[in-house]
């Protein structure tokens, strides 16, 4: 098994590349164009459920393939061949998305998006735990967190820059995806993989040393259900409960470009404390950095619940931002301190990115309960929401308490 040298944050900045990639197409797709695809297809008397459930059913995709494409690529001991024919699928996804001229065939695409994407990221995941000394984990992961953050700045600012052209941001996420996943693939060598020849069995996940891994999944799930409530819907809140944008001088015209300052702030903000946390982390411990995280996410949670002001809500996205990096500065961190067997790391990190996804299945939940909400009072949905996502956070910052092989 390949082991890092300590070189410094620097050399985590190829290895990271893809996640960037990742990210900038997930942050295009979730919250610019999706809503407006959706809005355009079915009208806004719908747009919550049906938003929700082709988010949140086809999310059974990478909910449930990781497992067997991790165990898949650990078989075989490769990890870049499948992030190549993985984002080749995702960009022929991306083109019947572009060209669909209605829901269902807009919703096939999306279904190869999904597939494709998770034949890459489900190897690619495991490179951490293949690649990374243990002692360099958290700074591996900080920086993860601040490609991941900064991704979201380039994606927030893409629909300024753009004008709103839904074709120029189709066309940045072919463009920056490529890119990014190239460097990747340039950048970090294939690892030397103990080839595993066993059949797939999770069950052993029920086993005493997963414990910590359990307990690891559950408390990223809780959190990441948090983020789902909120982040699909921002563009329908800014645009039913904000309505406008005044920002200083600034007057922006359009429900896009408002989230898309928000989301610029928040990202920055997040990418600063994602470095400083993940190195951090490495000296102090992980639990106390998701302590510290969780509860600014939460409290934030609850300040949008609580504002119909833009300026407010720029502020309170800021304040977000800066917990939310913290937290994903030690979220790989943590699970990959916990696997307990190195021969099978892509299946391992397979089940752990299922936490990521597993909460994108209330989606439709969520939908229905913002549109019930907007049904019995104007706006009425959100802060619904937004006290859901307040339980979330909590729960997820509790139970890392519950990990006990990590600092």
């Amino acid at each position: 098994m390949q082991r890092a040298r300590p070189a410094g944050i620097l050399r985590y900045f190829g290895f990271s590349a893809y996640w960037f990639g990742f990210n900038f197409h997930w942050t295009l797709i979730l919250l610019f164009l999706m809503p407006a695809d959706v809005l355009r297809f079915v009208g806004q008397e719908r747009q919550g459920s049906y938003l929700g459930w082709l988010a949140g059913t086809l999310a059974l995709i990478p909910l449930v393939l990781p497992p067997f494409l991790g165990a898949w690529s650990d078989r075989i001991g490769k990890r870049k061949s499948f992030m190549v024919w993985g984002t080749a699928i995702n960009i022929l996804g991306l083109a019947i998305m572009f060209f669909a001229p209605g829901y269902w065939v807009y919703a096939a695409g999306y279904v190869l998006v999904q597939l494709g994407n998770n034949v890459a990221s489900t190897p690619y995941a495991a490179l951490i735990p293949d690649t990374v000394a243990q002692g360099e984990k958290g700074t591996a992961s900080g920086v993860l967190g601040f490609f991941q953050l900064s991704s979201q700045v380039a994606g927030g600012i893409s629909p300024i820059l753009l004008q709103g052209s839904r074709e120029g941001q189709y066309l940045a996420i072919v463009l920056v995806l490529l890119f990014m996943t190239l460097t990747t693939l340039q950048s970090v060598p294939e690892p030397q993989i103990k080839r595993e020849v066993k059949p797939l069995n999770l069950r052993v996940f029920l086993l005493p040393e997963y414990r910590d891994f359990r307990w690891v999944f559950l408390t990223r799930a809780l959190v990441e259900s948090g983020r789902f409530a909120i982040q699909p819907f921002l563009f329908y809140y800014l645009r039913d409960v904000v309505k406008t944008f005044p920002l200083g001088p600034l007057r922006l015209a359009l429900a896009d470009q408002a989230l898309g300052i928000i989301l610029l702030l928040l990202s920055l903000a997040g990418a600063v404390t994602a470095i400083v946390g993940g190195v951090l982390s490495d000296r102090i411990g992980k639990k106390r950095i998701v302590f510290l995280a969780g509860g600014i996410m939460a409290s934030a949670a609850a300040g949008f619940a609580l504002t119909q002001s833009y300026a407010l809500a720029v502020l309170i996205g800021l304040v977000f931002g800066l917990g939310y990096g913290a937290y994903i500065s030690v979220d790989w961190a943590l699970a990959t301190s916990v696997l307990p067997d190195p021969s099978k790391h892509a299946r391992d990190m397979g089940i752990w990115h299922m936490a990521l996804v597993f909460p994108q299945l209330f989606q439709g939940l969520f939908g229905q309960i913002l549109d019930a909400g907007n049904r019995a009072s104007p706006g009425g949905g959100y802060p619904i929401l937004f006290a859901i996502a307040v339980i979330f956070f909590a729960l997820g910052t509790v139970f890392v308490s519950r990990v006990r092989g990590v600092r």
